[in-house]
């Protein structure tokens, strides 16, 4: 691959899936927030670059559907 070619974009658009487990660190539980600075600063470098992102971050840890649902709520 030529090096002209190495940075030519395929995609213009991404949509980043951003687990809520990822984003506890080693705490076990919530959320760290050097992990999310960290995570927010590596998607910000992207975006400089002109790349459209959408992001969506699981809650899993923090919010389980299930119990919920047991009690009436929709999990949607």
């Amino acid at each position: 691959m030529s090096a002209c070619n190495a940075h030519r974009r395929v995609y213009h658009r991404v949509l980043l899936k951003v687990s809520g487990e990822a984003l506890m660190g080693s705490a076990g539980y919530g959320i760290d927030p050097d992990v999310v600075h960290n995570v927010a600063a590596e998607i910000a470098r992207v975006a400089a670059r002109g790349l459209q992102i959408a992001i969506v971050v699981g809650g899993g840890n923090i919010w389980r559907g299930l119990a919920a649902s047991a009690r009436g709520m929709d999990r949607a």
